[in-house]
């Protein structure tokens, strides 16, 4: 049998968004991950081949975001944890009503994705199976809850690791490195470190207090999945009165079915019945008489967050502290480098102060070095960066390292 690795990239690797891989080995053709990148407009990964088995990473629309599509078109099963696939499908859900609402195609439909269902395979961090001969382990990324890496044991041991990050959280424990022979890694943060977790938390908390004390109101911008939560917890311990809006509120509901997934899930639980929840227009008015406003969509791009700061913007006393990446061409981007903001379609000059502050999922680049040097790989292939650059000659210190195209066929 021919033993050697065929890898074909049919979105994601050398941008953040859209991923999706094939791997052909010891007879096995498998996908990992299928997403799209939710920009305007919405850009997709190439269509895949046959398969005989699909992996998902976790539920960020970049990862999961074509799973419904490509369900719908194939008989192959998905493995991923049932958390991973709850979440994604509140998130493809979101996508289609927000493709709507900007004039875009939408590649399914919602009995599409409710169909998917059956699709799916239910496994768990620490769990084995065997896959036509290859011995599959799962092992968690710490990414966002319910998010795994993908260990493959046949005639070569290989490492798919989706997003991971290396740090414990208070939501949840970091990933751990796996030996191996070749190991696939995300390279987003390639070239950028993040600042220490701990005096990162400590800042936030004393910008809020400059901004409470003055007598603002912090509207704090947050995806939905995994940000809101690790945040509620930072602020739970603080003290402060928190009104919570948007899907966060629904996520952080789902991830306490699954506290296997948690680190801490009292911890969060707790957090949770300690803020001040918003369902309504009238919940909207009481939260503007809160000190912080903890809210969806994290790049500003739709949500209940666009609300606030049309009520909030003027008055300088009040500040948006920004809780993660900005990507290039969304409102939050906007908003952090020119300090003006599109509010239902008018730009307009924001008066209040910004920040940003990097509580980033993702290990930072010397993060990444050590996480690939304790997997002892021989061969490394870089993806899921828009600059793979800074990776190179520190990972070729003990590996051979590649970064393929999409749609190269990559022969190890």
């Amino acid at each position: 049998m021919d033993n050697k690795l065929k890898i074909r990239f049919l979105g994601g690797s050398s941008e953040v968004g859209r991923l999706g891989l094939t791997l052909e080995t010891d007879g096995l053709r498998m996908l990992f991950d299928y997403g799209l990148s939710p920009g305007k407009p919405p850009t997709y990964p190439l269509d895949a081949p046959p398969l005989d088995i699909i992996f998902l990473s976790h539920s960020h629309l970049d990862h999961s975001g074509m799973m419904p599509y490509l369900c719908s078109r194939t008989e192959t099963q998905v493995m991923t944890t049932n958390l991973t696939r709850e979440i994604s499908e509140i998130l493809q859900i979101d996508s289609i009503k927000v493709a709507k609402m900007e004039g875009y195609p939408v590649p399914y439909s919602k009995a599409e994705i409710r169909a998917s269902r059956s699709s799916y395979i239910d496994v768990e961090p620490s769990q084995i199976r065997d896959i036509a001969g290859t011995e599959v382990h799962f092992h968690s990324a710490g990414h966002i809850p319910g998010s795994l890496m993908f260990e493959l044991r046949g005639t070569r041991n290989i490492l798919f690791t989706g997003d991971i990050n290396v740090i414990n959280t208070h939501l949840i424990w970091g990933a751990h490195p796996v030996k191996c022979d070749i190991l696939f890694l995300e390279a987003t943060y390639a070239g950028r470190d993040h600042p220490d977790r701990g005096e990162l938390e400590k800042e936030f908390l004393d910008k809020i207090d400059e901004v409470v004390s003055r007598g603002g109101i912090v509207i704090a911008p947050a995806f939905a999945v995994a940000r809101t939560q690790e945040l509620l917890m930072i602020l739970d311990k603080a003290g402060y009165d928190v009104w919570l809006d948007g899907m966060g509120k629904k996520i952080a509901k789902i991830f306490l079915d699954y506290p296997q997934h948690l680190r801490a899930p009292n911890k969060l639980r707790k957090a949770l019945e300690n803020v001040n929840l918003v369902y309504s227009n009238h919940g909207r008015k009481l939260a503007l008489k809160g000190e912080i406003i903890l809210t969806t969509s994290g790049m500003l791009d739709g949500g209940p967050v666009l609300w606030y700061i049309n009520k909030l913007k003027e008055d300088k006393r009040n500040a948006i502290f920004l809780t993660g990446y900005q990507v290039e061409g969304t409102n939050g981007r906007l908003l952090l480098d020119k300090k003006k903001i599109d509010l239902y379609g008018v730009v307009e000059k924001v008066r209040c102060k910004v920040d940003y502050f990097d509580f980033s999922a993702h290990a930072g680049h010397s993060q990444l070095i050590e996480f690939a040097k304790a997997c002892e790989p021989e061969k490394i292939v870089l993806f899921h960066s828009d600059d793979r650059k800074p990776l190179i000659d520190p990972l070729s210190e003990f590996a051979e390292v590649y970064t393929p195209d999409d749609n190269e066929i990559l022969e190890i």
